[in-house]
């Protein structure tokens, strides 16, 4: 599995979601067919349109703290928060 970050909006204004999936293409069609948590619809669009890519991340490094113990979506079955699914990859 990897980890995919995805800049977006919810309610106006700029957040991130963070999402497990084997690729590209099975994060865009888990978000598609799954709750997005709080993201705007719009925000999600380039996404989907081939306009904008999912960023991968590797490691905590690339993570702001404040999304730590954001649980992933995605192929998420154990509920792991970002900081749970790094640190049991290492």
């Amino acid at each position: 599995m990897k980890l995919y970050r995805l800049n977006v909006t919810a309610d106006g204004e700029p957040t991130a979601i963070f999402a497990l999936a084997k690729d590209v293409d099975s994060l865009l069609h888990t978000l598609e067919y799954e709750d997005q948590g709080d993201a705007d619809e719009e925000s999600l669009l380039p996404y989907f349109d081939g306009d904008k890519k999912p960023r991968m991340i590797r490691s905590l490094d690339e993570v702001p703290e404040d999304f730590l113990d954001f649980i992933c979506l995605g192929d998420n079955p154990d509920g792991y928060t970002v900081a749970e699914f790094l640190e049991q990859e290492t």
